[in-house]
């Protein structure tokens, strides 16, 4: 066992406006500093991104060039030294309670990997509309798929969820994935053959609405769409082929 707790990965491209905030973020958690170290993983970033993450407090800063989100955070857990490895987004800004809430989680022993929902700062309908999918119905959807359609499954959301290592030891990482499904297929693979996956809404982190400004609601057709082609792909024992996986 490490004796570390946690290793925190941020995943980072051209992302020198906003690392920043999300390692600040990390340096304020409310659990003793020395249980956990932030690792950012730089992704062939062309601006100031590294510089920006070293000043800004973290431990490690480590180049990835080979290009991916995931492929970023498979080199953060390669180089982590955490018995449970945390992923926060570049854009993202942790509360002071989200490692306690993720380590309150994996006190049960069933439990592989858990993950949470982004807050975007949305108001009115819109702001509720998505309190009730990421309070309601996410935390459930493993159960209510395993009944419909009897096979094991879970959510993940890329940029904020956290597995244990020795989870990820015994998997091969995560897998070499581009985006769109990448998050889920990793949900999939470890549902099926380490334990369970937990969407926790009391784990949620601000995140930049960006991507919804650019794309609209288009954005979570193709998350579903994404998540159910991953639900579907990955076999009942959890063996996945990447050559399978295409959106």
């Amino acid at each position: 066992m490490c004796e570390m707790k946690f290793s925190v990965v941020i995943p980072a491209h051209n992302e020198e406006k906003h690392i920043e905030q999300a390692i600040k973020s990390l340096l304020n958690q409310k659990i003793n500093r020395g249980d956990y170290e932030i690792i950012a993983v730089d992704n062939n970033s062309t601006d100031k991104t590294s510089e920006i993450a070293k000043k800004s407090g973290a431990d490690k800063v480590i180049l990835e060039t080979k290009r991916g989100t995931n492929m970023a955070r498979n080199r953060g857990y390669l180089e982590s030294e955490g018995e449970i490895i945390a992923f926060l987004d570049a854009d993202s800004i942790a509360p002071a309670n989200w490692l306690s809430k993720i380590e309150n989680d994996f006190k049960d022993e069933k439990v592989a990997a858990v993950s949470g929902p982004f807050d975007y700062g949305f108001k009115g309908i819109k702001n509720l509309a998505n309190h009730i999918f990421t309070d309601l119905f996410l935390p459930k959807v493993d159960k209510l798929l395993l009944f419909v359609f009897g096979r094991k499954g879970g959510v993940i959301i890329g940029g904020n969820f956290a597995v244990k290592k020795e989870v990820l030891d015994k998997i091969g990482g995560l897998p070499p994935l581009m985006f769109w499904g990448d998050d889920a297929i990793i949900a999939m693979i470890i549902s099926r053959k380490k334990g369970r996956v937990v969407f926790d809404p009391k784990i949620a982190v601000k995140s930049s609405p960006r991507r919804f400004e650019k794309e609209g609601m288009s954005l979570e057709f193709s998350y579903i769409k994404a998540f159910l082609k991953a639900y579907f792909t990955v076999k009942k024992n959890g063996d996945f082929k990447i050559d399978d996986w295409k959106i």
